[in-house]
């Protein structure tokens, strides 16, 4: 029997500056059963003729399949969504980022760690990450996560980043082919889905770089500073927080007839619209941090206070 295939999931856009170093990392990984399928969302630059040019000259054996895009830009994360609709099934899915760099053993690791699980169940592996500027100096590695997820644990916080999980079948199946996908990003949307219905497998192992850009700061690879600016601007001041609340109602209103009643009820604290005062003392002094660092934290229960949310 052969080694579990895995297809590597690669949505670009504008990223012909980045992409030979991180299509490097993928086919140079150490596992060998891969096959990469790329989707451009209607690039600007010459990233498509990039890409054509380094699969013509690939010599590494490797599947590696450019999906006609259909001349439509779909954006993030619905370029990740069409990828998973048109390539072949595989055991395993590995989302990949256009301007970050894989360590070698990367998908080993994620096959490794999968194969010990029940595959007849939802499964989502992730792994830590270590961030860099874009001139290339080290920022710090991401912060260490709960070997074990609730569901506090992923209402307001997305502990592992799309480009490090790796996903089975049965989660491409039941959390994306067959429910009508809102506009949550992939990786939040997944991990919600693992927790409730499935399991989910930290590996405190770097497996990957990111690449920081000055002009796209988040509140996942923001420093202190910035994350308070981040938290400011856009919750406090800004629609970010509303926007965040909705797409929980859709996670809620899409799985309502999945979702347990111990879950539906810690769900239903915080998709609440309109004002109760039980309610809105529930979510203010809810017992269980919301976030893992001190700022989003403090910033969410402000909104809390404050009724926005």
């Amino acid at each position: 029997m052969g080694k579990p295939k895995v297809n590597v999931v690669l949505a670009t856009y504008n990223g012909k500056k980045f992409l030979k170093r991180q299509l490097d990392s993928i086919v140079n990984q150490t596992y060998e059963n891969i096959d990469i399928y790329i989707r451009d969302d209607g690039s600007k630059d010459d990233t498509v003729a990039f890409l054509e040019e380094y699969i013509k000259k690939d010599t590494s054996g490797r599947r590696i399949a450019l999906l006609d895009n259909g001349g439509k830009n779909l954006r993030c994360p619905y370029s990740f969504y069409e990828i998973l609709r048109k390539c072949d099934e595989a055991d395993y899915y590995s989302f990949c980022d256009q301007d970050d760099e894989w360590y070698p053993d990367k998908v080993a690791w994620a096959v490794e760690r999968l194969e010990q699980e029940d595959k007849n169940q939802i499964l989502l592996y992730y792994t830590a990450c270590d961030y860099y500027t874009d001139k290339g100096e080290f920022i710090r590695r991401s912060p260490k996560q709960k070997e074990t997820l609730e569901l506090s644990d992923v209402i307001y916080y997305t502990p592992g980043s799309g480009f490090t999980m790796v996903i089975n079948e049965r989660a491409r199946q039941e959390l994306l082919l067959q429910v009508p996908l809102g506009k949550e990003l992939h990786d939040r949307w997944l991990i919600r889905g693992a927790v409730c219905f499935g399991k989910v497998l930290y590996d405190e192992r770097s497996s990957a770089t990111h690449i920081r850009h000055e002009e796209a700061v988040t509140s996942g690879d923001a420093g202190t500073g910035n994350l308070i600016k981040y938290f400011v601007q856009k919750e406090i001041l800004g629609p970010e927080a509303k926007e965040d609340k909705k797409s929980l109602q859709y996670f809620y209103h899409t799985f309502e007839g999945r979702l347990n009643s111990a879950q539906k009820k810690i769900l239903s604290v915080f998709i609440r619209d309109g004002f109760s005062l039980p309610n809105w003392f529930h979510k203010v002094f809810y017992p269980k941090r919301l976030r893992t660092r001190t700022p989003g934290e403090i910033a969410l229960r402000i909104l809390f206070i404050l009724g926005r949310i």
